[in-house]
């Protein structure tokens, strides 16, 4: 099976807890990050999409990853989000990961130029020369406006440090594609929530999870099925009964609001969102609790 065994299972890409002040909740992140992985996630994937990352500075974003990195990167595997238009931006924020223990860096096509396909392999590619860091390589058609064509993804994976595949089209034609594409070295996770059951079965080993956020142990009990136990009728049991959680998160707009506030449900203050976002209204709260399942899931 196609896998760069360091990188597997469920990883939870946490919020990121915010003060009313804009100021980062160090104490609030690290609670929620413990409870993950006493829950039983594989690893933390931080200050992607749903930990706000566009929300934060350079200096801020290195600055969170100074302090919560060496925090968990003993105990769990950890990717780090580190997706900015300039590629020398990009750089600054990996060298930063790896210096703080890091395992590998999630980085998006230049969410905003459009590069075209030779233009992505190059991207990587001098990202790869000046870090030396194991990349994942993240296809997200929705949030930079391009696909990785088949061909590409080929290139990519002969490059030295791809490490990871995050697949987040949500065409799990595509999965199947890049699964059966990728070379031993390289890991394929699944990216988008409401696949994931699909993505194991086709081969994915891995998830980076929305929904872990807030229910950590049905997450890691539809990986072990499936993907581990080929399970099929145990993981559909699963499945089904969070999948209406997956699919608010894959189509309602407001994300890190909607995890902030179910977590407040459970316990753990997260804080605030940064503008442009706004909190939930009392009838989004209601809507997403009673869509979601929300006390059906942990």
């Amino acid at each position: 099976m196609t896998m760069n065994k360091e990188f597997k299972g469920v990883y939870a890409v946490a919020v990121t807890p915010f003060h009313k002040d804009g100021s980062f909740d160090f104490e609030a992140a690290k609670r929620h990050l413990d409870y993950l992985i006493e829950s039983g996630v594989h690893g933390i994937c931080i200050l992607g999409a749903t930990g706000e990352y566009q929300s934060v500075t350079l200096e801020e974003h290195k600055a969170y990853v100074r302090e919560i990195v060496p925090y968990i990167c003993d105990r769990t595997s950890v990717i780090v989000g580190v997706t900015r238009e300039r590629a020398d931006d990009v750089i600054d924020l990996i060298l930063q990961v790896k210096e703080s223990g890091g395992h590998a860096a999630m980085v998006l096509a230049p969410p905003y130029c459009h590069p075209t396909q030779e233009e992505l392999v190059e991207n990587y590619r001098y990202i790869m020369e000046k870090t030396e860091f194991p990349i994942m390589i993240y296809n997200n058609p929705g949030s930079c406006g391009i696909t990785i064509e088949r061909d590409t993804f080929r290139e990519l994976f002969r490059l030295p440090y791809t490490a990871v595949v995050k697949e987040s089209s949500g065409d799990i034609h595509k999965v199947t594609e890049v699964v059966d594409d990728a070379p031993e070295s390289v890991s394929v996770f699944c990216g988008a929530d409401n696949i994931a059951f699909e993505s194991f079965a086709a081969g994915a080993c891995g998830w980076i999870s929305m929904l872990a956020n807030v229910a950590p142990k049905d997450c890691a009990a539809l990986y072990h099925a499936v993907y581990e136990e080929k399970n099929l009728e145990a993981g559909k049991e699963i499945y089904r009964r969070i999948l209406p959680a997956l699919d608010v998160l894959e189509t309602f707009p407001r994300v890190p609001q909607t995890l902030k506030y179910l977590l407040s449900r459970k316990g753990f203050d997260c804080g605030y969102c940064r503008r442009p976002r706004v909190e939930l209204t009392e009838e989004q709260k209601a809507y997403v609790v009673d869509a979601m399942h929300a006390d059906n899931i942990e």
